[in-house]
């Protein structure tokens, strides 16, 4: 009999020493588990934007950093280099690169007031307007050009990469 696999309060998949992943791989391809990952990201960010106390700002804050950091390694190291060569748009690649790096310091600056005890929840709307703005070029431009520019093949193999790469990491925050 198959053993049943059940999630623990501390995150650990019963009999297993991974925990769950923070970024967990739902999609019938490449561009729509980024999709789906797009929705849980703006959810994080509003409730972050929305969160009245340090301590609720701090667990959303780290979720969304988790979910980023798997997020955005999928997209750095797979999805942007197959815009570049198989979408042919080399510079709209660049710009999704500087564009990212911009939500990513956004997000570590507010990282920074947490860690000073500062109350964060406006600052919290610089992340939300900065990732939001490359979610919209992401999901308006980049991911239908890409789409319409990939045979199946090629998006059957884009979408087995990046399932194989998000099956292989794990993001373990830093605040305990």
């Amino acid at each position: 009999m198959a053993s049943k696999t059940t999630t623990n309060p501390a995150g650990k998949r019963s009999g297993s020493d991974r925990p769950e992943s923070l970024a967990p791989v739902q999609g019938n391809d490449a561009i729509e588990i980024l999709e789906n990952d797009h929705v849980r990201i703006k959810e994080l960010l509003a409730d972050l934007v929305a969160a009245g106390e340090h301590d609720e700002g701090t667990a959303l804050l780290e979720e969304l950093k988790a979910l980023l950091t798997i997020h955005t390694a999928t997209e750095e190291n797979l999805v942007y280099p197959a815009v570049r060569v198989l979408a042919k748009r080399p510079a709209e690649s660049d710009k999704l690169y500087h564009q990212q790096d911009e939500a990513k310091v956004a997000v570590w600056e507010l990282d920074a007031l947490v860690e000073a005890g500062d109350d964060f929840a406006a600052q919290a709307e610089k992340p939300q307007s900065a990732v939001l703005a490359h979610i919209r070029k992401e999901e308006e431009t980049e991911f239908p050009h890409l789409r319409s520019s990939v045979d199946a093949d090629g998006l059957r193999e884009l979408t087995a990469k990046v399932r194989e790469f998000r099956t292989s990491l794990h993001f373990t925050p830093s605040r305990g």
